[in-house]
């Protein structure tokens, strides 16, 4: 406990949350595919950068980056309370998956030219990337009861009645969760 101390005293000097000992700058990874994959139907030469994704750890992302405490963000990764690691580290390997499930389906459409099927495969993409990322993002801000989760929850439940119309790909989910 007393190196959790001393790493929160340091963190609220930094742009890394003194409760989680976690910092949202992680997210960019994840931020950078989306926004590209958003764009993928109407640019499919996004593709290119797009496979160029591939998961990189919080500690192996901070090493490479230009964040301001980067070492520090290192370093105190060890330290986050449980409480908070574990659920991020699960909803990053959520992301992971679901990232790379769809470059592969993506793929896929652009090699056949089939714009339609791109569309759809985005489509559904989207809401699930973002309720993951909000979700990434609740927990590195320390929020133990997430404000949208009965939304997330929606897009994960086997009742397709209340998925709003919204046509998701259950392949893809199944895959991710399964």
């Amino acid at each position: 406990m007393p190196h959790f101390k001393q790493f929160q005293r340091k963190a609220k000097e930094e742009n890394i949350n003194s409760q989680t000992l976690l910092a949202t700058d992680y997210l960019n990874h994840f931020n950078e595919v989306h926004m590209l994959m958003d764009m993928l139907p109407s640019m499919p030469d996004c593709m290119e950068d797009i496979r160029e994704w591939a998961p990189i750890s919080y500690q192996d992302h901070f090493r490479n980056s230009v964040f301001a405490a980067k070492d520090l963000a290192i370093e105190a990764y060890e330290h986050s309370p449980a409480e908070y690691r574990l659920p991020f580290e699960q909803t990053v390997a959520k992301m992971d998956d679901l990232v790379l499930h769809t470059i592969a389906q993506a793929e896929e459409q652009v090699a056949r030219d089939d714009e339609s099927a791109l569309q759809r495969l985005i489509e559904s993409y989207t809401p699930l990337m973002i309720a993951l990322i909000e979700k990434c993002g609740g927990i590195i801000n320390g929020e133990k009861h997430m404000t949208h989760q009965d939304s997330i929850d929606q897009y994960f439940d086997d009742d397709e009645d209340k998925l709003d119309g919204e046509d998701l790909d259950q392949d893809a989910i199944d895959d991710l969760f399964g």
